[in-house]
C-alpha cells in the first residue's frame, strides 16, 4: 500500500517532488522517483510485502519500461512462476516486479492477470507511452487530469493540487450529487476538469492525446440452482482462498472487528488459517452507538488477542480538522472519525488489517432493502403519499436510527417515481426540494438535481440482467462502497500508514454472491442468513441474531450542542455571501428545525458542515 504521483508532458522536478510529498502519509516507509524527458514519477512506500527489495519505481533490466503499484497483487506468485517459464529472471520478490515482465510478456492484456487492489501507472520508454489502471471494484483511487498537454496523476487530488495542475473550481454537478448521496462519485471530482479513472479501466496516454480507455472486466452473471447447503459450501471455500491470499504479508498483520457479521466471518477464516490473531475494535460512550460488547463475545469464540478503544466525544470532535485534512473532497459519512481512530489504534500493533466491507452490498444487508421490497410490489403512489405524511408527523430523536429518525427518512422515499429515486432519497442528505432551497437561484440552475438518481440508474444498468435484486448491489457496490466507505477506509488508514485488505471483495466472492439466488437473501435468508449459517456454532447466537448495526456517530446531538456554535460560525450571513453558494435563510431554517427536535435535520447539517470545512481547507 503506497502512493504514486506522476506526469507525462511539461511537469518539472520541483512540482513531482511536490506531489510525493503531499501524499507522504500513505508511504512514510521510502519515496523514489524516475525522472526523464517528458516523464516523472514521484512514489511513496509503505513497506509490505519484500521490505528489503522493493523499493519503486521499479525498472525491467534494461530501463525500458518503469511501473508503479500502489496495492497489493494477490497470488502475485502463479504470475511470477508463469513468467519464469517463458524466460523472464526476476531480480526481487516483489509483486511489483511482476507487473514489469507480464507487460513484456502479454502487453496491454497484462493487467486482466492481476488480481487484487491496486493502481498502476507504467511508462514504455520506447513507445513514449504512459499506462494507468485501476483494480476491478475501486479499492485503490486514481485521479487524473489534462493541463497544458500534459497528463497529470496521482493517489489523492492533494498531490495534483500541488504539482498546480488543478484551479480549483468547483464542479456544480459534482457539489449537487455531493449534497445527494454524501459523496463525489466517480468519474467526478469536486474540482472542474479532474476526474477518478473508473474501476476495472485501463487508460493509455501518447502522443499529446488519450490514445484508448478501455475495460479489462466485468462480471459474469450465469443461472445458478445450487441448493443452500451447496451455496454455502462454496462461499466458504472462495473466503478461505481470498482470506488466505490475504494473510500475506511480511509485517505484522491483525483484523477490524465491528461486533457484525462481516467482519465475524473474516475473523472466523482468518483465525482458522492464521492462528491466533490482534483483533481491534472501536466502542462508544453511547449505548445505542456501541456494539463492543458482540465483537468481545466473537473475540473470545474465535481465540483472537482482543483490543478495544473508546470514541469519546471530546476526542472525536477533535479529529474533525484533521478529518478534513485527509479528506480532500467533501464527505459527509461521519463514520470517517470512528475510522480515524480505528485506524491509529490499529497501527500502533500491526501495519495491515483485514475488513468487512462488502458484506452488505452482496447480501443485501442494509435497513433499507425490506421497505424496498414492500414498495415494488405496491405501487399505489396515493396511498404512500398518505402514509408519508403520516411519517412526517413523528418527533426525531437523537439515538442511532431513532424511531423519528427511520420514520422521517422512510417518508421521504414513498411516493418516488422509481427504486433508485426512492434509494436515493432515503440514503443521501438533500432531496430535491432541501437542495433546490439550500442553493442560491444562480447556482441551481447550474446544478443537475436529479444527477444522483441518474448515475445509480445508470450503474445498475451496467450488469446484463433483469433481476432487481443483482442489479440494485452492483449499483451499491459500484457508488455507495466505492465512493464512500472504501474512500473512507483507504484515507484514515493511509493517513496512519496502515493497509486495510477486504477479503469480501476478492473478485471470486463478488462474483460468487452476485449470482447466488436472490431467495438466499431475501426472504426466509434475509438478514444475512448466509452468513449466519457460516457462523453457526463458532461464535455465540447473540452475535448472530442482534440487529443490524452500523459504524455511526451521534452526529444529531452534537449538531445541537458541542457543534452548534461551529455550524453557526461556518454559515454566517457574512461568510456565505462571500461565498455565494448557499441560501443563509434555508441554512438557519434547517438548523432551527433540527434544534426544536420535531424534523431530524442531522445528515443535512452534517454535508453542509463537513462541505463548508472542506472549502476552507481546500478551496480558499
Amino acid at each position: 500500500m503506497c502512493g504514486i504521483a506522476g506526469f507525462t508532458g511539461l511537469g518539472s522536478e520541483d512540482q513531482l517532488r511536490r506531489m510525493a510529498n503531499a501524499i507522504e502519509r500513505r508511504g512514510p516507509d521510502d519515496q523514489g522517483f524516475y525522472l526523464a524527458e517528458g516523464v516523472g514519477f514521484g512514489f511513496r512506500r509503505l513497506s509490505i510485502i519484500d521490505v528489503a527489495g522493493g523499493h519503486q519505481p521499479l525498472s525491467n533490466e534494461n530501463g525500458t519500461v518503469w511501473v508503479m503499484l500502489n496495492g497489493e497483487i494477490y497470488g502475485y506468485q502463479s504470475v511470477m512462476d508463469e513468467l519464469r517459464t517463458k524466460g523472464h529472471q526476476f531480480k526481487t520478490r516483489s509483486d511489483t516486479e511482476v507487473i514489469v515482465h507480464a507487460y513484456e510478456e502479454w502487453g496491454d492484456g497484462f493487467i486482466e492477470k492481476l488480481h487484487g487492489m491496486f493502481a498502476v501507472a507504467l511508462w514504455d520508454v520506447p513507445r513514449q507511452r504512459l499506462f494507468l489502471a485501476r483494480d476491478r471494484m475501486g479499492k485503490k483511487p486514481l485521479y487524473w487530469t489534462v493541463k497544458n498537454q500534459t497528463l497529470w496523476f496521482a493517489s489523492e487530488l492533494k498531490a495534483l493540487i500541488a504539482a498546480g495542475a488543478v484551479e480549483r473550481e468547483i464542479d456544480l454537478v459534482s457539489m449537487g450529487m455531493y449534497f445527494r448521496t454524501d459523496a463525489v462519485p466517480t468519474p467526478r471530482s469536486i474540482f472542474k476538469n479532474v476526474q477518478k479513472l473508473e474501476p476495472a479501466t485501463a487508460m493509455a496516454w501518447s502522443n499529446g492525446r488519450i490514445e484508448k480507455v478501455w475495460k479489462f472486466w466485468e462480471p459474469e452473471i450465469k443461472v445458478d440452482q445450487s441448493t443452500p447447503e451447496d451455496t454455502l459450501n462454496g462461499l466458504r471455500k472462495l473466503i478461505d482462498q481470498s482470506v488466505a491470499d490475504r494473510l500475506v504479508s511480511d509485517v505484522p498483520l491483525g483484523l477490524f472487528l465491528s461486533g457484525g457479521l462481516d467482519s465475524a466471518v473474516v475473523a472466523e477464516s482468518a483465525a482458522r488459517q492464521g492462528g491466533r490473531m490482534k483483533a481491534f475494535t472501536i466502542g462508544f460512550d453511547d449505548p445505542s452507538h456501541d456494539e463492543s460488547g458482540s465483537a468481545r463475545l466473537v473475540a473470545q469464540a474465535l481465540g483472537l488477542e482482543h483490543y478495544v478503544d473508546v470514541l469519546k466525544p471530546e476526542a472525536a470532535l477533535g479529529m474533525i480538522a484533521e478529518a478534513v485534512n485527509l479528506l480532500d473532497e467533501p464527505l459527509a459519512d461521519a463514520s470517517i472519525l470512528p475510522q480515524m481512530l480505528l485506524s491509529k489504534f490499529t497501527r500502533e500493533q500491526v501495519t495491515v488489517a483485514l475488513s468487512g466491507d462488502g458484506g452488505d452490498e452482496l447480501l443485501l444487508g442494509y435497513q433499507h432493502i425490506k421497505p424496498h421490497q414492500v414498495l415494488n410490489g405496491f405501487g399505489h403512489k396515493g396511498l404512500q403519499n398518505i402514509f408519508k405524511s403520516v411519517l412526517n408527523f413523528v418527533p426525531a430523536g437523537d439515538g442511532y436510527f431513532s424511531f423519528g429518525f427511520k420514520a422521517q427518512r422512510l417518508a421521504r422515499g414513498l411516493g418516488a417515481p422509481d427504486p433508485w429515486s426512492r434509494d436515493v432519497l432515503w440514503r443521501g442528505a438533500m432531496d430535491h426540494d432541501s437542495l433546490g432551497g439550500l442553493l442560491l437561484p444562480e447556482i441551481a440552475e447550474q446544478v443537475k438535481i436529479d444527477a444522483a438518481e441518474e448515475a445509480l440508474r445508470s450503474r445498475a444498468e451496467e450488469l446484463k440482467t433483469d433481476n432487481f435484486w443483482q442489479k440494485w448491489s452492483w449499483a451499491y457496490l459500484r457508488t455507495f462502497l466505492m465512493d464512500e466507505v472504501l474512500v473512507k477506509v483507504d484515507r484514515a488508514t493511509m493517513w496512519f500508514a496502515l493497509e486495510a485488505r477486504a477479503p469480501l471483495l476478492d473478485i471470486r466472492v463478488v462474483e460468487y454472491l452476485l449470482n447466488v439466488p436472490s431467495a438466499y437473501k431475501l426472504g426466509a435468508w434475509q438478514g444475512k442468513r448466509i452468513f449466519k449459517e457460516l457462523l453457526r456454532g463458532k461464535v455465540p447466537d447473540s452475535v448472530l441474531n442482534k440487529p443490524k448495526h452500523g459504524f455511526a456517530v451521534p452526529v444529531g446531538s452534537w449538531l445541537k450542542g458541542p457543534l452548534a456554535s461551529k455550524f453557526a460560525d461556518l454559515t454566517s450571513d457574512e461568510k456565505l455571501r462571500t461565498q455565494g453558494l448557499f441560501d443563509h435563510a434555508s441554512v438557519r431554517k434547517m438548523a432551527k428545525e433540527h434544534e426544536a427536535g420535531r424534523i431530524d435535520r442531522r445528515k443535512e447539517m452534517w454535508a453542509i458542515f463537513m462541505f463548508q470545512l472542506w472549502y476552507d481547507a481546500w478551496v480558499k
